[in-house]
């Protein structure tokens, strides 16, 4: 199965993608939403999820390689959450850590979580 997901944060001017699928799928996402390192479909066969961001893509991406089912694979996504919402707390400029950063996160896994058949 293949899927992106666009989650807001914070309001509708940012977000965190979420995309599962094969390598080719994600290479061809990762390229759209203007990532610009080659990301080798050797390194997406073999992760079991990553973040990418970079100054070209403000939106960071979280891959994982299927629909997240087991509690391994939830604990995957919120590990990757905590990545994209740290990169975009850093672009904002913005140090406070705290209640707003966790409701991020979990706003990352449960959308991610709801809108997954």
């Amino acid at each position: 199965m293949k899927k992106q997901i666009s989650i807001p944060i914070l309001n509708n001017e940012y977000r965190v993608i979420v995309v599962y699928g094969d390598a080719t799928y994600v290479q061809k996402v990762l390229k759209q939403k203007g990532y610009k390192p080659k990301v080798s479909k050797k390194f997406l066969e073999e992760n079991r999820g990553a973040c990418f961001y970079n100054k070209n893509c403000v939106d960071p991406i979280i891959f994982l390689p299927k629909k997240p089912e087991t509690p391994e694979e939830i604990g995957i996504l919120a590990h990757e959450a905590v990545h994209a919402i740290d990169f975009l707390f850093q672009h904002l400029g913005e140090h406070h850590y705290d209640e707003i950063f966790a409701h991020s996160v979990a706003a990352v896994v449960r959308e991610t979580l709801l809108k997954t058949p």
